[in-house]
């Protein structure tokens, strides 16, 4: 990294002292809302409190409790590394260009299966962006019990309108980034909401709700989709299995967080699903279900770009034995009753495929392709301006190589590395204006698939996803 000096910044919270190193001023653990502790915890976020004298943003703040992250093999470079914690984790960071602007703004929701991550993790140097003229935030908020419990199931009617915390956190740090972020030289009336993985699926659905509107104007989403959900009945039957664990023993008020994280472990390795913890609708913010807020033409209109890989789930599948029955643990949205009799199906149509490849075909299209691509249709069908790609590069080296795997595709959207033809690219002009270099999905169905180069067509998988028709 290039030698640094200090920079400053007057925001109307206080003065701040970043880094610049002449091209790029970085600005760290900036709070975008009050510390969501004490008589907070189990709230929705208030505004950030004003500080005197220049605080520094330097460093990192801490990241939301979470589990250790071990990865899909030992030594996974892409787990997230260990990083001090702390429930007081409402904070964001600002790479911002060093000229006068006005850029567009890049927003980012990190991924980790609404449970682990934060925006320390070295992929998400937003230097890479900036350098391109675009202002990237990335986003820390809750996780967990704490972000997603359901603190009314919990604590009775005083708590009401207190689920989906996580995803207010992300709507309190979007509202922070229209108030604040000209001061930094980017253009509030040009900001994208991006993410990966779980953080996708969190731009997904807020591109469903009301309380969204106006926050931004185009959206990015690598492996998400809007049905990964829960019904509030759903979510209340799981803090039914939290309470005999210990969450009503001292209502949790002031239960130090690492309590909290204990339950929710012991929770956890009870549960048959891999997402128990999931934003949940028939509430406030979401009434009803996302995916039925695209088909009904009410969601934001705004350009979007859906994306996934390949292999998308390879390490899930690699991990299984010959003829072993689906889990539920494995699966996103259907029963392992319903994915055994559509295995049979394809079986029957495909015996040139051996059972491992059947079942990498089946959960990617469950887990990622079949929802970003309803999404896709759906928004289609009511003129919102969708682009869809496939990401085919393999993995060069490690148990994956060969394969498109999940989050293959992330350090390219970040410039890591430069390639002649790069996601970064694509993703930097899509921020800039709004747009993929690409025809918009329509009713021919058509995508880019993105390897050496980019390539336009339709899904080699149709046959595959046609068998799930009768369970979409």
């Amino acid at each position: 990294m290039p030698a640094t000096e200090a920079a400053e910044i007057a925001l109307p919270q206080g003065r701040l002292r970043g880094r610049t190193d002449g091209l790029v001023n970085r600005f760290l653990a900036i709070p975008f809302a009050a510390p969501p502790v004490g008589a907070r915890r189990w709230r929705a976020p208030e505004p950030p409190q004003p500080w005197d004298g220049i605080r520094d943003a330097g460093v990192f703040a801490p990241v939301a409790p979470q589990p250790r992250d071990e990865g899909f093999f030992p030594g996974d470079p892409a787990a997230m590394p260990a990083r001090p914690m702390d429930e007081d984790c409402l904070y964001l960071n600002v790479f911002a260009p060093s000229g006068p602007g006005p850029f567009p703004v890049l927003v980012w929701l990190h991924g980790g299966s609404q449970l682990i991550g934060g925006t320390s993790r070295p992929v998400y140097d937003g230097a890479s962006f900036a350098r391109n003229g675009i202002v990237c935030v990335t986003v820390g908020h809750r996780l967990g019990l704490l972000g997603l419990a359901d603190a009314e199931s919990l604590f009775g009617e005083d708590y009401r309108d207190t689920a989906n915390l996580m995803l207010r956190d992300q709507l309190a740090a979007l509202r922070w980034v229209q108030s604040n972020i000209a001061f930094f030289g980017g253009d509030p009336q040009r900001v994208t909401l991006g993410g990966e993985s779980a953080g996708a699926k969190n731009v997904c659905v807020l591109t469903t709700t009301s309380a969204a509107r106006g926050l931004f104007h185009a959206a990015i989403s690598m492996s998400g989709g809007a049905d990964t959900v829960f019904p509030a009945e759903t979510a209340t039957r799981f803090i039914e299995d939290v309470v005999p664990t210990g969450a009503a023993e001292s209502r949790w008020g002031d239960a130090p967080w690492e309590r909290i994280l204990a339950v929710q472990e012991a929770v956890l390795a009870r549960a048959r699903k891999r997402f128990p913890l999931r934003p949940v609708y028939g509430q406030s913010l979401l009434p009803v279900a996302p995916i039925a807020v695209v088909e009904a033409g009410q969601a934001l209109p705004v350009p979007m770009l859906l994306g996934s890989c390949r292999d998308e789930c390879y390490p899930m599948v690699v991990r299984q034995e010959p003829n072993q029955p689906w889990a539920d643990a494995l699966l996103g949205h259907l029963s392992q009753e319903q994915m055994a009799e559509i295995e049979a199906k394809l079986a029957g149509s495909r015996p040139d495929l051996d059972w491992r490849r059947r079942r990498l075909l089946l959960l990617t299209a469950e887990e990622y392709e079949l929802p970003s691509l309803r999404l896709a249709r759906r928004r289609a069908m009511h003129g919102a301006p969708t682009w869809v790609y496939r990401y085919e590069r393999p993995q060069p080296h490690g148990p994956f190589a060969g394969y498109s795997t999940h989050l293959s595709d992330l350090e390219d959207a970040w410039g890591i590395p430069a390639r002649e033809v790069d996601l970064h690219g694509i993703v930097c002009d899509f921020v800039t204006r709004h747009e993929a270099p690409w025809e918009a999905f329509n009713e021919r169905s058509r995508l880019a698939f993105i390897g050496d180069g980019v390539q336009c067509g339709s899904h080699p998988d149709r046959d595959i996803h046609a068998l799930f028709e009768d369970w979409n």
